[in-house]
């Protein structure tokens, strides 16, 4: 598939690097930047645009003051006091933003990132590019984690040409409810003619350089609002450089699957698995990881964020009863102040039967108190895998409990599954 695909984006390469590029000179500001107002509680100000103001405890400021100073540069507002105006950080625009739901804070997201071990290299002109590397994002909410996603593979693509002024983002499915409200979302104002085909025009480009894109992030969530929200968060950063790094899509899971597999197949042949890291942020989240396992390649990471714990279980459970194709590397507590950050230990295991209880009961007294002491050193007898024929009469256990010692900084829990490589037979 990479190769049928690579002259088509060697080609997309010629089509749109003529024409300019977005802005990314962030040393004045400018009209649709958002600021954050210094004051003892900083405000987040709302994009800048002329013959508007934002309201402070001791009177306003006017956009048009702000607009073409530079950051730090103080600005008065109408009752003579100064203010010092800059740059949201990663962190305060994540924080200060408005929201539909809570979003993942920016100590959880960054851990999050960095436990899919994410590494992508600049591109090569005249190279032929690999296969892209590929993230689904299920259930994109605020948006918070999807910008963290998109800066970390922000490298990996080059420098985008000025987006088109309008929404992005793929309606596959709709809960009925919701069908009428977005029609009148989608509505778009009447444009004159020049101003319709200068837009058809950044679409074209637009659309040019998302085809040779070597790193994507696709995020999918069912509700049509919470991804335009999530949608104008990204495009709200820094005019949106991260932005082109993601494809938004209002659908069901299964239903994005689905779609992406009938796109991808030639000749009635189902594609190649092309998912490198698929992050799971929903209800009953265990439930559709059958579903991403099979467009997942060798060696991808699995990533399950959840409220509790048990959540978790559920995901161990279900990968081991149907026998899916992954490992457990790490189970993590996140929550600054709360724990610390505790690695969890969560694995399935069998009890031993009776039999096999009474005949170590001796030696189970002896280390009782030593076991008591220091709950890190309690060991489960691993059982050896069983083979499909084989039958038992063991009960499975969930085994769960915090390792004591080890320590990640940044509120949930987050597992962490590779996929195994398929089987082969050498002999």
């Amino acid at each position: 598939m990479s190769r049928l695909l690579a002259p088509l984006r060697r080609g997309c390469v010629r089509a749109y690097s003529s024409s300019r590029a977005a802005d990314a000179n962030f040393s004045v500001f400018q009209e649709g930047d958002r600021v954050l107002i210094n004051t003892k509680t900083p405000t987040l100000t709302k994009p800048l645009k002329k013959e508007e103001r934002t309201k402070l405890a001791r009177g306003y400021l006017a956009h048009d003051d702000i607009i073409g100073k530079g950051p730090r540069y103080p600005i008065k507002s109408n009752r003579g006091a100064l203010y010092r105006v800059t740059h949201p950080t990663f962190e305060d625009y994540i924080i200060r933003t408005p929201r539909l739901v809570t979003p993942i804070y920016p100590a959880d997201a960054n851990l999050i990132v960095s436990l899919l071990d994410l590494h992508v290299t600049s591109p090569v002109p005249g190279e032929e590019p690999n296969e892209p590397l590929e993230i689904l994002e299920a259930g994109t909410g605020h948006g918070s984690l999807t910008l963290h996603l998109a800066r970390a593979i922000n490298a990996a693509n080059t420098y985008p040409p000025k987006r088109p002024p309008y929404s992005q983002r793929q309606i596959l499915e709709l809960p009925k409810t919701k069908k009428r409200a977005v029609a009148d979302e989608e509505e778009q104002k009447e444009e004159d003619h020049e101003t319709k085909a200068k837009n058809e025009e950044l679409q074209r480009n637009w659309d040019a350089w998302r085809a040779q894109r070597s790193a994507i992030v696709h995020t999918v969530d069912i509700s049509p609002h919470y991804s335009q929200h999530a949608e104008n968060i990204v495009r709200g950063f820094r005019r949106g450089i991260y932005v082109g790094n993601v494809d938004f899509y209002v659908s069901s899971v299964e239903k994005w699957i689905q779609e992406q597999v009938a796109r991808r197949s030639t000749n009635q042949d189902s594609p190649d698995p092309f998912l490198s890291r698929v992050i799971l942020d929903m209800p009953s989240a265990h439930l559709r990881i059958p579903h991403v396992a099979p467009i997942m390649k060798d060696d991808a990471v699995l990533a399950v964020f959840m409220p509790s714990i048990t959540q978790l279980g559920d995901c161990a459970n279900l990968i081991s009863k149907e026998r899916l194709p992954f490992l457990q590397e790490k189970i993590v507590e996140l929550g600054t102040g709360i724990s610390s950050g505790r690695v969890w230990e969560l694995r399935i295991t069998t009890k031993r039967s009776p039999k096999d209880a009474l005949s170590r009961e001796a030696t189970t007294e002896e280390t009782l108190d030593e076991t008591a002491e220091d709950s890190s050193n309690t060991t489960v007898e691993e059982v050896p895998s069983l083979t499909k024929g084989e039958k038992t009469d063991r009960e499975e256990v969930l085994v769960c409990r915090p390792q004591v010692g080890e320590r990640i900084t940044g509120g949930g829990f987050v597992g962490i599954w590779r996929k195994k490589k398929s089987w082969v037979d050498l002999s």
